[in-house]
C-alpha cells in the first residue's frame, strides 16, 4: 500500500471520528428530548449500526451529517477490502485529484458525468 493510500486511509479514520463525534454532542446537547434520547440508545448500538438506526429515529436535521457518515463508512469498508480507490461503477482507477478533494468519492470523472447526465 503506497503512502498517499495510507495517509487517504488515516483522512478516513479520522473523518469518520469527527462525524461521529459530532453526532454525538448534536443530539447530547440538543434542546430536543428526543435527541438526548438517541444519544443514550446509541451508546447501546455498535459504531457500525448508527447509520441503520440513525436514518430510522433521527429527524432530517441530521440528514446531511448521517449521509456523510454512510460515505466515511463506505470508504472504511473499501479499504478493509481492498478496493479503495476504484470506481464504483467501471472499476476503474478513480483520479486523484478527486480523492484528494473528497475521499468518499465513489465515482471516476467519466462515470460521474454519466451519471450527471442521466439525472437532468
Amino acid at each position: 500500500m503506497s503512502t498517499e493510500t495510507l495517509d487517504l486511509e488515516e483522512q478516513v479514520v479520522l473523518l469518520l471520528a469527527q462525524v461521529r463525534e459530532e453526532l454525538l454532542n448534536r443530539l447530547r446537547y440538543s434542546s430536543v428530548s428526543h435527541d438526548n434520547n438517541l444519544y443514550t440508545q446509541l451508546s447501546e448500538h455498535p459504531e457500525d449500526d448508527w447509520v441503520a438506526y440513525l436514518r430510522e429515529k433521527a429527524g432530517p436535521s441530521y440528514k446531511e451529517l448521517v449521509d456523510k457518515l454512510e460515505r466515511l463508512e463506505a470508504a472504511q469498508c473499501q479499504f478493509d477490502l481492498g478496493l479503495f480507490g476504484f470506481c464504483s461503477d467501471c472499476e476503474e482507477p478513480i483520479e486523484d485529484e478527486l480523492l484528494e478533494h473528497d475521499v468518499t468519492t465513489q465515482r471516476c470523472k467519466k462515470c460521474e458525468s454519466l451519471v450527471k447526465a442521466r439525472e437532468q
